[in-house]
């Protein structure tokens, strides 16, 4: 088949020249910040209002559920709709919820049930950005430095979970967990603005028929089906992701309950692993010209490894270099993931490609959840990590049997594949 129109912008402008990604990248580095402070002060902030593990699994299962719910509807509006008005009515709403949660602390109301009620309406909005985000990112950036892009923003992620967790300890200890939380309203307040700024259009290019919304999301999950490789991809994403959907959960009971370490020791460790997420992130985002293999299942039996050597009764500082060696692993893994499925699905199907993929792997993400959140009241920390580890290093060596996974490289161009291709 001919392949799509290719999205507007000069596709050899190298990124350092190119004025729309260096606003976006920005704001989506502060939005990072705040997601990263959000990540090890909202599971404290459960835990210190109820101690309970399934709680925390709950509160997990609400921020993962809006994927399951509506990934596949949203994936079709993006390749409809503005994708960049998409986003910005998104971060504008998260940052609104978020900042509930500190302000019902701060007037004495009942602030666990404040997070009850807003942790499912802000992942509806998480998943309404994401679906304009991914769609959006080749056209940001043009398709010939969609790896280099990939990986560049896993960095600045990256980077944000080295600063935010420990910054989130510090914080937690001085204004407490609940108050914390301002700090990722803010951030989602000044990413809106920064989108506020691009000039580029963001939505899919070349006329094509408004169908019954139905029709398109069905071509999202055909485009999957019939794509071998890609199909694999997610299946082994989606895996993976269920298997460590609980990690952060178990990290926070392990330390807090199990090793009775103060709340730094959790940033600590999250910040450790961010480190090496950036350097995972910036050394597989060179690696996509080859087979991807190494960095798909390498990177999974990494960290799964270190996940089992944490929950070790170890001394404290042997967490941190863990976590380190563990972050690498899970850069190189998403980088390779992200740069294939991008580059391999045309511009007119990124949103539902995108939106599929993600209804898949993070939808059922709260099987693990719910079964870490379950494990913890029963076998504690160190048990729930031990399960976790162990998930991670036998779904790689089961998936490390597939023949196209094995083999898979990225695909640099944008035609649809036809039904069978690789």
């Amino acid at each position: 088949m001919p392949a799509d129109p290719e999205p507007p912008g000069d596709e050899l402008v190298p990124l350092r020249q190119n004025r729309d990604f260096r606003v976006v990248f920005v704001g989506q580095g502060i939005s990072a910040l705040g997601d990263a402070v959000n990540f090890a002060a909202l599971p404290l902030l459960v835990l210190a209002l109820t101690g309970s593990g399934v709680l925390m699994g709950i509160v997990g299962v609400l921020s993962q559920l809006p994927d399951l719910i509506f990934g596949l509807p949203v994936g079709a509006l993006a390749d409809r709709w503005d994708r960049r008005r998409l986003m910005l009515f998104a971060d504008a709403a998260r940052g609104a919820l978020v900042a509930l949660i500190p302000i019902s602390a701060m007037l004495g109301m009942d602030t666990m049930a404040v997070v009850l009620l807003v942790t499912f309406p802000v992942n509806v909005c998480r998943v309404l950005f994401m679906a304009g985000w991914t769609a959006a990112v080749p056209n940001l950036v043009g398709r010939a430095h969609i790896g280099r892009a990939v990986s560049l923003f896993e960095a600045v992620l990256s980077l944000s979970y080295i600063v935010g967790p420990a910054l989130a300890g510090v914080l937690v200890g001085i204004i407490g967990p609940a108050e914390t939380l301002a700090v990722q309203a803010v951030a989602f307040g000044a990413s809106a603005v920064s989108l506020t700024l691009v000039r580029r259009p963001l939505r899919a290019t070349g006329a094509r028929p408004q169908r019954h919304l139905l029709v398109e999301i069905g071509e999202g999950i055909s485009f999957i089906r019939h794509h071998a490789t890609l199909r694999v991809m997610v299946a082994w994403w989606t895996a993976f992701s269920i298997a460590t959907g609980g990690l952060v959960a178990a990290l926070a009971y392990y330390i807090r309950v199990d090793r009775t370490l103060e709340a730094t020791w959790l940033g600590i460790v999250l910040s450790a692993f961010g480190a090496g997420n950036l350097i995972g992130a910036l050394v597989g985002g060179r690696l996509t010209a080859g087979r991807l293999a190494p960095q798909l299942l390498g990177g999974a039996l990494l960290q799964g490894s270190v996940i089992l050597l944490i929950s070790a009764p170890l001394s404290p500082l042997i967490m941190p270099v863990c976590s380190f060696i563990g972050g690498v692993g899970g850069g190189m893994l998403f980088v390779a993931y992200l740069t294939y499925r991008s580059a391999a699905t045309p511009d007119r199907l990124l949103g539902r490609v995108g939106g599929t993929a993600r209804t898949i792997s993070i939808g059922l993400v709260p099987i693990g959840t719910f079964a870490a959140g379950a494990l913890l009241d029963q076998i504690g920390g160190a048990g729930t990590l031990r399960v976790v580890g162990a998930a991670v290093i036998g779904l790689a060596l089961l998936f490390s049997l597939s023949a196209r996974l094995r083999a898979a490289r990225v695909e640099h161009h944008a035609e649809v594949a036809t039904p069978g291709a690789a």
